[in-house]
Protein backbone atom coordinates (compact mmCIF):
# COMPACT_ATOMS: atom_id res chain seq x y z
CA UNK A 1 0.00 0.00 0.00
CA UNK A 2 1.43 3.10 -0.91
CA UNK A 3 2.12 5.97 1.52
CA UNK A 4 -0.68 8.18 0.20
CA UNK A 5 -3.42 5.59 0.55
CA UNK A 6 -1.75 5.03 3.88
CA UNK A 7 -2.55 8.64 4.95
CA UNK A 8 -6.26 8.99 4.02
CA UNK A 9 -6.87 5.70 6.22
CA UNK A 10 -5.30 7.05 8.64
CA UNK A 11 -7.90 10.38 8.23
CA UNK A 12 -10.58 8.14 8.91
CA UNK A 13 -13.04 9.25 12.08
CA UNK A 14 -14.51 5.92 12.60
CA UNK A 15 -12.92 3.26 15.48
CA UNK A 16 -14.12 0.36 13.95
CA UNK A 17 -13.77 -2.52 17.10
CA UNK A 18 -17.56 -2.63 18.02
CA UNK A 19 -18.56 -2.80 13.94
CA UNK A 20 -15.43 -5.65 13.75
CA UNK A 21 -16.76 -7.35 16.73
CA UNK A 22 -20.08 -7.62 15.83
CA UNK A 23 -19.44 -8.70 11.70
CA UNK A 24 -17.05 -11.41 12.97
CA UNK A 25 -19.20 -13.24 15.12
CA UNK A 26 -20.91 -16.80 13.54
CA UNK A 27 -23.96 -17.36 12.99
CA UNK A 28 -23.85 -20.75 12.45
CA UNK A 29 -24.00 -21.32 15.76
CA UNK A 30 -26.52 -19.09 17.27
CA UNK A 31 -26.67 -20.04 21.17
CA UNK A 32 -23.13 -18.95 21.42
CA UNK A 33 -23.66 -16.23 18.81
CA UNK A 34 -26.75 -14.64 21.03
CA UNK A 35 -24.65 -14.28 23.63
CA UNK A 36 -21.51 -13.33 22.33
CA UNK A 37 -24.08 -10.20 20.85
CA UNK A 38 -25.49 -9.53 23.87
CA UNK A 39 -21.90 -9.17 25.78
CA UNK A 40 -20.84 -6.68 23.23
CA UNK A 41 -24.13 -4.53 23.31
CA UNK A 42 -24.91 -5.16 26.96
CA UNK A 43 -21.77 -3.18 28.00
CA UNK A 44 -22.41 0.24 26.07
CA UNK A 45 -26.07 1.77 27.68
CA UNK A 46 -26.54 4.01 24.83
CA UNK A 47 -26.69 0.74 22.63
CA UNK A 48 -28.71 -1.53 24.81
CA UNK A 49 -31.18 1.74 25.10
CA UNK A 50 -31.66 1.86 21.40
CA UNK A 51 -32.05 -1.47 20.80
CA UNK A 52 -34.30 -1.61 23.36
CA UNK A 53 -36.29 1.15 22.11
CA UNK A 54 -36.48 -0.66 18.67
CA UNK A 55 -37.96 -3.87 20.01
CA UNK A 56 -40.02 -2.17 21.71
CA UNK A 57 -41.63 0.08 18.92
CA UNK A 58 -45.42 -0.65 17.26
CA UNK A 59 -43.45 -2.99 14.80
CA UNK A 60 -41.81 -5.17 17.40
CA UNK A 61 -43.71 -5.18 20.47
CA UNK A 62 -46.23 -7.47 21.09
CA UNK A 63 -48.44 -7.89 24.61
CA UNK A 64 -46.02 -6.63 26.89
CA UNK A 65 -43.05 -4.30 27.36
CA UNK A 66 -39.36 -5.67 26.49
CA UNK A 67 -37.08 -4.49 29.18
CA UNK A 68 -34.60 -8.05 29.02
CA UNK A 69 -31.37 -7.61 26.39
CA UNK A 70 -31.88 -11.15 25.89
CA UNK A 71 -35.41 -10.54 24.69
CA UNK A 72 -34.86 -8.01 22.55
CA UNK A 73 -32.21 -9.89 21.04
CA UNK A 74 -34.25 -13.13 20.11
CA UNK A 75 -37.23 -11.03 19.04
CA UNK A 76 -35.15 -9.18 16.36
CA UNK A 77 -32.65 -11.87 15.55
CA UNK A 78 -29.51 -12.12 15.09
CA UNK A 79 -29.39 -10.83 11.44
CA UNK A 80 -30.93 -7.57 12.18
CA UNK A 81 -29.20 -7.21 15.31
CA UNK A 82 -25.92 -6.92 13.45
CA UNK A 83 -27.04 -4.43 10.84
CA UNK A 84 -29.00 -2.12 14.37
CA UNK A 85 -25.69 -2.39 15.96
CA UNK A 86 -23.75 -1.41 13.22
CA UNK A 87 -26.00 1.20 12.15
CA UNK A 88 -26.26 2.86 15.78
CA UNK A 89 -22.69 2.93 16.19
CA UNK A 90 -22.20 4.53 13.10
CA UNK A 91 -24.33 7.31 13.95
CA UNK A 92 -23.12 7.71 17.31
CA UNK A 93 -19.88 8.50 15.29
CA UNK A 94 -21.23 10.70 13.23
CA UNK A 95 -23.10 13.15 15.51
CA UNK A 96 -20.96 15.25 15.94
CA UNK A 97 -20.31 16.13 12.76
CA UNK A 98 -24.20 16.27 11.89
CA UNK A 99 -23.90 19.80 10.90
CA UNK A 100 -21.40 19.61 8.36
CA UNK A 101 -22.91 19.70 4.54
CA UNK A 102 -20.75 16.73 3.52
CA UNK A 103 -21.84 14.74 6.39
CA UNK A 104 -25.42 15.37 6.27
CA UNK A 105 -25.16 13.61 2.75
CA UNK A 106 -22.48 10.79 3.79
CA UNK A 107 -25.14 9.71 6.21
CA UNK A 108 -28.55 10.28 4.74
CA UNK A 109 -27.15 8.30 1.55
CA UNK A 110 -25.53 5.69 3.42
CA UNK A 111 -28.63 5.09 5.62
CA UNK A 112 -31.27 5.06 2.24
CA UNK A 113 -28.84 2.90 0.34
CA UNK A 114 -28.59 0.13 3.29
CA UNK A 115 -32.25 0.47 3.16
CA UNK A 116 -33.27 -0.13 0.15
CA UNK A 117 -30.26 -2.77 -0.62
CA UNK A 118 -32.40 -4.43 1.76
CA UNK A 119 -35.56 -4.31 0.38
CA UNK A 120 -34.24 -5.03 -3.01
CA UNK A 121 -32.79 -8.20 -1.74
CA UNK A 122 -36.10 -9.44 -0.74
CA UNK A 123 -37.76 -8.02 -3.95
CA UNK A 124 -35.09 -10.00 -6.01
CA UNK A 125 -35.58 -13.38 -4.05
CA UNK A 126 -32.70 -13.07 -1.80
CA UNK A 127 -34.10 -12.89 1.41
CA UNK A 128 -30.99 -14.62 3.16
CA UNK A 129 -28.47 -12.07 2.17
CA UNK A 130 -30.65 -8.99 2.86
CA UNK A 131 -28.87 -7.92 5.95
CA UNK A 132 -25.59 -8.63 4.34
CA UNK A 133 -26.86 -6.20 0.98
CA UNK A 134 -28.06 -3.97 4.47
CA UNK A 135 -24.85 -3.65 5.84
CA UNK A 136 -22.64 -3.51 2.60
CA UNK A 137 -25.48 -0.46 1.68
CA UNK A 138 -24.17 1.31 4.73
CA UNK A 139 -21.03 1.20 4.27
CA UNK A 140 -20.08 1.58 0.32
CA UNK A 141 -19.16 5.26 0.33
CA UNK A 142 -16.75 5.08 3.50
CA UNK A 143 -13.88 5.97 1.04
CA UNK A 144 -15.26 9.11 1.06
CA UNK A 145 -14.91 9.89 4.62
CA UNK A 146 -11.07 8.84 4.64
CA UNK A 147 -10.64 11.23 1.55
CA UNK A 148 -13.13 14.08 2.96
CA UNK A 149 -10.97 14.09 6.40
CA UNK A 150 -7.81 13.87 5.14
CA UNK A 151 -8.39 17.60 3.35
CA UNK A 152 -11.62 19.08 3.64
CA UNK A 153 -10.88 21.98 1.65
CA UNK A 154 -9.27 20.09 -1.30
CA UNK A 155 -12.51 17.68 -1.22
CA UNK A 156 -15.23 20.58 -1.85
CA UNK A 157 -15.68 20.02 -5.58
CA UNK A 158 -16.16 16.24 -5.20
CA UNK A 159 -18.70 17.60 -1.86
CA UNK A 160 -20.03 19.79 -4.92
CA UNK A 161 -20.11 17.19 -7.24
CA UNK A 162 -21.85 14.79 -4.37
CA UNK A 163 -24.35 17.61 -3.58
CA UNK A 164 -24.99 18.42 -7.24
CA UNK A 165 -25.93 14.54 -7.80
CA UNK A 166 -23.49 14.14 -10.39
CA UNK A 167 -22.47 10.73 -11.24
CA UNK A 168 -19.85 9.47 -10.90
CA UNK A 169 -18.47 11.47 -8.60
CA UNK A 170 -14.68 9.28 -9.17
CA UNK A 171 -13.05 11.73 -11.82
CA UNK A 172 -13.21 14.11 -9.20
CA UNK A 173 -11.66 12.73 -6.71
CA UNK A 174 -8.64 11.50 -8.89
CA UNK A 175 -8.41 15.34 -10.05
CA UNK A 176 -7.30 16.25 -6.61
CA UNK A 177 -6.02 13.00 -4.82
CA UNK A 178 -4.80 10.74 -7.42
CA UNK A 179 -7.24 7.91 -6.34
CA UNK A 180 -10.93 7.31 -5.65
CA UNK A 181 -13.14 6.90 -2.86
CA UNK A 182 -13.92 2.75 -4.16
CA UNK A 183 -10.19 2.23 -3.66
CA UNK A 184 -9.71 3.97 -0.30
CA UNK A 185 -12.58 2.18 1.22
CA UNK A 186 -12.10 -0.99 -0.15
CA UNK A 187 -8.34 -0.67 1.50
CA UNK A 188 -9.66 0.54 4.59
CA UNK A 189 -12.45 -2.28 5.27
CA UNK A 190 -9.49 -5.01 4.38
CA UNK A 191 -7.40 -3.21 6.80
CA UNK A 192 -9.84 -3.52 9.77
CA UNK A 193 -10.38 -6.76 8.73
CA UNK A 194 -14.18 -6.51 7.29
CA UNK A 195 -15.62 -9.49 5.39
CA UNK A 196 -14.80 -10.14 2.01
CA UNK A 197 -18.06 -9.25 0.57
CA UNK A 198 -17.96 -5.54 1.92
CA UNK A 199 -14.73 -5.11 0.91
CA UNK A 200 -15.67 -6.12 -2.54
CA UNK A 201 -18.25 -3.61 -2.51
CA UNK A 202 -16.50 -0.73 -1.74
CA UNK A 203 -13.92 -1.62 -4.38
CA UNK A 204 -16.59 -2.36 -7.06
CA UNK A 205 -19.95 -0.64 -6.63
CA UNK A 206 -21.01 1.35 -9.77
CA UNK A 207 -19.31 -0.82 -12.12
CA UNK A 208 -20.64 -3.49 -14.52
CA UNK A 209 -17.61 -5.17 -14.71
CA UNK A 210 -17.40 -7.15 -11.32
CA UNK A 211 -14.87 -9.57 -10.78
CA UNK A 212 -15.77 -10.74 -7.26
CA UNK A 213 -17.80 -13.49 -6.37
CA UNK A 214 -20.27 -11.41 -4.61
CA UNK A 215 -21.21 -10.04 -8.03
CA UNK A 216 -25.43 -10.51 -7.16
CA UNK A 217 -24.99 -8.36 -3.56
CA UNK A 218 -22.88 -6.15 -5.39
CA UNK A 219 -25.35 -5.30 -8.65
CA UNK A 220 -27.92 -5.19 -5.73
CA UNK A 221 -26.28 -2.45 -3.80
CA UNK A 222 -25.13 -0.67 -6.67
CA UNK A 223 -29.43 -0.57 -7.99
CA UNK A 224 -29.90 0.97 -4.40
CA UNK A 225 -26.80 3.52 -4.41
CA UNK A 226 -28.30 5.17 -7.72
CA UNK A 227 -32.23 4.69 -6.86
CA UNK A 228 -31.12 6.49 -3.41
CA UNK A 229 -29.60 9.65 -5.55
CA UNK A 230 -32.54 8.88 -8.03
CA UNK A 231 -34.95 9.82 -4.78
CA UNK A 232 -32.92 12.54 -3.29
CA UNK A 233 -32.99 14.21 -6.98
CA UNK A 234 -35.56 13.51 -8.70
CA UNK A 235 -33.58 12.71 -12.14
CA UNK A 236 -30.20 10.79 -12.53
CA UNK A 237 -27.94 12.16 -14.87
CA UNK A 238 -27.45 10.57 -18.24
CA UNK A 239 -24.65 8.53 -17.05
CA UNK A 240 -26.60 7.20 -14.25
CA UNK A 241 -29.67 6.62 -15.66
CA UNK A 242 -27.78 4.26 -18.15
CA UNK A 243 -26.15 2.56 -15.78
CA UNK A 244 -29.35 1.90 -13.88
CA UNK A 245 -30.59 0.36 -16.65
CA UNK A 246 -28.28 -1.82 -17.04
CA UNK A 247 -27.63 -2.65 -13.24
CA UNK A 248 -31.76 -3.54 -13.02
CA UNK A 249 -31.20 -6.05 -16.30
CA UNK A 250 -28.31 -7.95 -14.00
CA UNK A 251 -31.18 -8.63 -11.11
CA UNK A 252 -34.71 -9.37 -10.52
CA UNK A 253 -35.20 -5.74 -10.68
CA UNK A 254 -37.87 -4.35 -13.04
CA UNK A 255 -38.70 -0.62 -14.70
CA UNK A 256 -42.03 -1.07 -12.36
CA UNK A 257 -39.82 -1.13 -9.16
CA UNK A 258 -37.91 1.50 -9.84
CA UNK A 259 -41.02 3.50 -9.94
CA UNK A 260 -42.33 2.54 -7.09
CA UNK A 261 -38.71 3.33 -4.89
CA UNK A 262 -39.36 6.57 -6.59
CA UNK A 263 -42.74 7.45 -5.46
CA UNK A 264 -44.12 4.98 -2.39
CA UNK A 265 -40.85 3.65 -0.87
CA UNK A 266 -40.52 6.83 1.48
CA UNK A 267 -43.58 6.77 2.50
CA UNK A 268 -43.69 3.03 3.03
CA UNK A 269 -40.43 3.86 5.23
CA UNK A 270 -42.01 6.14 7.94
CA UNK A 271 -43.42 3.22 9.46
CA UNK A 272 -40.40 1.72 10.13
CA UNK A 273 -38.83 2.46 13.48
CA UNK A 274 -35.34 1.52 12.40
CA UNK A 275 -35.77 4.07 9.88
CA UNK A 276 -37.12 6.41 12.45
CA UNK A 277 -34.43 6.49 14.24
CA UNK A 278 -32.05 7.05 11.93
Amino acid sequence: MSEGFEKYLKSIPIMPDVATKILSIAEDKLDISFKELEDIIRVDPGLTAKVLKIANSAMYARQRQIKSLQTAITLLGFKNLKSLVLLVTASGTFARDRNDRFYQHFWKHSILTAFLARHMAIRCNRKDTAENCFIAGLLHDIGQVALYNADKERYQPAVAALIEGKNPVEPAEEAIYGVNHRQIGASLLEKWCFPELYVDTAREHQSLNITSRHKATIFIVSSADLVAELIRVGVLEAEGDQLLGELIQRTELTGGDIQYYKRSFMGDMQKDPLFLEC
